[in-house]
């Protein structure tokens, strides 16, 4: 198994999440440091069994997690974020559940949201994208929320690249037949770290996540066109669904 850990100013969360990640006894850790201004390098160093991957300036939101997919040997993939330490024995279920045969194992935040009607458009655009695909029994489990791992199959089927795009990865595993489930329920959202960037109405990130769902969308429109699903007047009607759902957001 490999776990691949993306980090950006977390020295203060990394040593307790590297710490639980070695109890799991993988094959292999990738840290991958985006743009990281504290000692999260010195940090990450103190595990031995660490593979730094140092990027001085950010490459981007999700490009760590591709560029540590891209780097890994294993043929079970953890994905993982530095700001929060996860106790082993719930990372332990998403490993499990690819052993078993599912592809993309996703985390379960459904008992964890409010109703419909008081969810934010990130929650909204997850259903949407979710239910479009013809499986909205996977309600707001994302690509976009960790922990989640991938089977190599899964990897090799949507490409390293994808994972740049997590609706997007999500979206094409499901297009290409592959095994996608709830694997366990981890409440990141009371832990997520509050930043700048992530707080408020229409902050950067929602902006950057929803983005990502529209591109996951016209992935989805393409696949099918390509496929002879759509064709004609339906799919200038599902373009144009498509557009005023984002200009609704």
């Amino acid at each position: 198994m490999s776990v691949i850990i993306s980090a950006r100013d977390e020295a203060r969360t990394l040593p307790g999440l590297l710490e639980q990640v070695e109890l799991l006894e993988p094959a292999e850790i990738i840290v991958v440091l985006n743009g990281c201004s504290d000692n999260s390098f010195q940090q990450s160093r103190m595990c031995k069994r660490a593979t730094v991957v140092h990027c001085p300036q950010s490459a981007g939101h999700d490009v760590g997690r591709a560029l540590g997919a891209k780097l890994s040997r294993g043929n079970i993939l953890l994905f993982l974020d530095g700001d929060m330490s996860i106790p082993a024995r719930q990372l332990a279920l998403f490993a499990a559940a690819v052993d078993s045969g599912i592809d993309v194992a996703l985390n379960d935040l459904d008992g964890l949201l409010p109703p419909f009607g008081a969810s934010d458009d990130v929650t909204r655009c997850k259903l949407y994208l979710n239910g479009v695909l013809g499986r909205s029994d996977l309600g707001v489990s994302s690509m976009t929320a960790v922990p989640h791992a991938l089977s190599r199959r899964a990897l090799e089927t949507i490409g390293y690249r994808e994972l740049m795009v997590p609706p997007k990865a999500q979206a094409l595993s499901i297009l290409n037949r592959l095994r996608v489930e709830k694997a366990g329920t981890v409440d990141v959202i009371k832990h997520n770290r509050l930043r700048q960037g992530n707080t408020g109405t229409g902050n950067a990130v929602e902006q950057l996540i929803i983005g990502d769902h529209a591109e996951a969308l016209q992935a989805v429109i393409a696949h099918r066109e390509a496929s002879g699903v759509l064709s004609g007047e339906r799919l200038q009607e599902q373009r144009r669904q498509m557009a005023a759902w984002r200009n609704r957001l």
